[in-house]
């Protein structure tokens, strides 16, 4: 090989390295990715069985009165597919990994036959589900009722909590009346 081809070969090399180093430093202006004033992703989680179970869920704010005087139950219908995952909700429905929800409002705790309930549940099984006790539930389960095998962290919207309750209410042969 002579001196000129060697140039050659050397000078493509050069070339190549000084365009790829270039096209990187380009794209990095043009494309700069935004960094989030926190980084992550925020997951909403049920603390692991043993552990400190979360407070106690407060009572509403409002009477049932007010949170139904906002209440829908066709927008309760759309957060119901939160429970939907785990929940049945019509006639004589099969359970799922949670039990059959239809005429859950005024039933009594762990009453659906062929489901097994957790031990805080079957403690229950004696009072019915007042809808106070269910607005509790949904906000925050493992408060409501420590010891219950619900995963599910809770719906944080009070307009979706009013909604869900005025849904589940409907779907039962007599539902209970609304407070007023």
């Amino acid at each position: 090989m002579d001196g000129l081809e060697f140039n050659k070969v050397m000078m493509a090399v050069l070339l190549v390295g000084t365009g790829t180093l270039g096209g990187s430093l380009l794209a990095n202006e043009l494309f700069r990715p935004k960094t989030p004033a926190k980084p992550g992703y925020e997951v909403a989680v049920a603390p692991p069985a043993g552990q400190q179970a979360a407070p106690a869920a407060a009572a509403p704010t409002k009477s049932m009165a007010e949170v139904f005087a906002s209440a829908n139950a066709a927008n309760g219908t759309a957060v119901f597919r939160q429970c939907a995952t785990c929940h049945t909700i019509n006639k004589g429905g099969a359970n799922g990994a949670g039990p059959n929800l239809y005429g859950i409002v005024g039933r009594n705790h762990g009453a659906v036959p062929g489901f097994n309930y957790s031990a805080a549940m079957k403690a229950k099984a004696s009072q019915p589900w007042t809808l106070e006790e269910i607005y509790a539930f949904i906000t925050n389960p493992r408060g409501a009722l420590p010891g219950t095998s619900m995963a599910f962290a809770g719906i944080r919207s009070e307009q979706q909590r009013a909604d869900l309750l005025a849904y589940l209410r409907e779907q039962s042969d007599s539902p209970v009346e609304v407070p007023k």
